[in-house]
């Protein structure tokens, strides 16, 4: 059983704990890990500093998660929504999203975007009253094998 969740807004020194984070959460959902350390620090410190806020989930004395998101015109578009795996399955994410909506979204429409493949994740976000209401698709050069020319 974990201790009370708690959820506090990050600071920029906050960055490398939440850069570290993210390099966990690219792993478990299995995007491309092309990115270093220093890279992705950098990375999470032009999120905050062009319009996404971050907020950190702390159990006890330990950084468990984070939520990084942007306030769009008509939505908040949450970009990482992130729970260590010792963490999860324990309502923690479901604590964590009710905070949010409740103390720094109220009455707020919430997008984003969940990875191809992970549908665990989809049934998670579906649990919580999401819909799927788009597709999105990527294109990138190491992916052309001539189909463009």
């Amino acid at each position: 059983m974990i201790d009370a969740v708690r959820v506090r807004p990050a600071r920029k020194v906050d960055v490398p704990i939440l850069a570290s984070m993210n390099e966990e959460l690219i792993r478990a959902e299995g995007g491309p890990a092309h990115l270093s350390r220093g890279q992705l620090n950098a990375r999470m410190g032009a999120f905050l500093d062009h319009g996404y806020e971050a907020y950190l989930v702390e159990s006890g004395d330990d950084l468990i998660g984070y939520v990084l998101f942007r306030r769009d015109v008509d939505h908040v578009f949450v970009r990482q929504f992130y729970v260590a795996p010792g963490q999860r399955r324990a309502g923690v994410g479901r604590r964590v999203f009710a905070w949010m909506t409740d103390k720094v979204w109220p009455g707020e429409r919430v997008v984003l975007q969940v990875r191809t493949g992970r549908e665990p994740i989809v049934q998670f976000w579906e649990s919580l009253g999401f819909e799927q209401s788009f597709t999105a698709l990527e294109w990138s050069p190491e992916h052309d094998e001539g189909q463009v020319r």
